[in-house]
């Protein structure tokens, strides 16, 4: 995709006339590559064998490429700068377990949901039964993402101190923070909780536990003056929420 600009200038060179092209559609009718901006975060994106695979890429390329007709690439980014990765230009779709905020949907335009997610506490498995609630969370070193949403959870606990928040740059490295023993604890998706901690991982000494932070939804984020692109990419979840297809994507990576 490219901004309206360059695809009006590029169909005067290439027709000596201004055409109307589709949304997302440029370059004098041979560039129709949308870019999908995403972090390593398993199961939404991840990658297995040399390729990147899980259950947003799956979607992602159903909805935007077999359904919608693009050419579609995966960019990874950092996740504290994805509207401003968004917003430039720099990638075209935000599709990767993204929470669907107030804050968000002031600076981007969000889909319907897809998936409904919670923040869940993350620590060594002897240690779980001493988290209740989030106020449990005061006076211990506590890893997240760097601008998610348990960034946001986590600051908002009353009497919690900035200086114990350790903010990585994604999920899997505030994770890593537990397993290392420089954090205490971790907060995160329980979409990757549930992948990535207990038996048969690579963290098999790390539980997860629902400690009352409420449920969120997982949405697709896209600039605000693509309106076409967001009403297309909601059509395309309503039908594949209708067939069926939504649940089993769900099941296979999640179930």
């Amino acid at each position: 995709m490219k901004k309206i600009l360059t695809a009006v200038l590029c169909a005067v060179l290439c027709l000596g006339t201004v055409v109307a092209l589709p949304l997302g559609f440029a370059g004098c009718g041979d560039d129709n590559t949308i870019v999908v901006g995403y972090t390593l975060y398993e199961p939404m994106n991840y990658e297995e064998n040399g390729e990147l695979t899980g259950h947003d890429t799956e979607l992602a390329e159903l909805v935007l490429g077999e359904m919608l007709g693009y050419d579609v690439e995966f960019q990874i980014i950092q996740w504290d700068y994805k509207v401003m990765e968004l917003n430039s230009g720099n990638i075209d779709v935000i599709w990767n377990g993204m929470t669907i905020t107030d804050e968000l949907k002031d600076a981007i335009l969000i889909s319907d949901p897809y998936m409904v997610n919670q923040q869940v506490l993350v620590a060594p498995n002897d240690e779980l039964a001493d988290y209740t609630d989030a106020s449990d969370l005061v006076g211990v070193k506590v890893a997240v993402e760097s601008g998610s949403a348990a960034d946001g959870l986590v600051t908002e606990i009353e009497g919690i101190s900035d200086k114990d928040i350790m903010r990585a740059e994604s999920q899997s490295k505030a994770l890593m923070e537990v397993k290392s023993g420089a954090s205490d604890v971790a907060v995160i998706d329980i979409t990757m909780a549930q992948s990535m901690t207990g038996e048969g991982t690579s963290y098999a000494d790390i539980g997860y536990k629902n400690i009352g932070f409420a449920e969120e939804q997982y949405g697709v984020g896209v600039r605000k003056e693509d309106t076409e692109l967001c009403d297309k990419i909601n059509e395309a979840l309503a039908e594949l929420k209708e067939d069926g297809t939504l649940d089993e994507l769900y099941q296979k990576y999640l179930g």
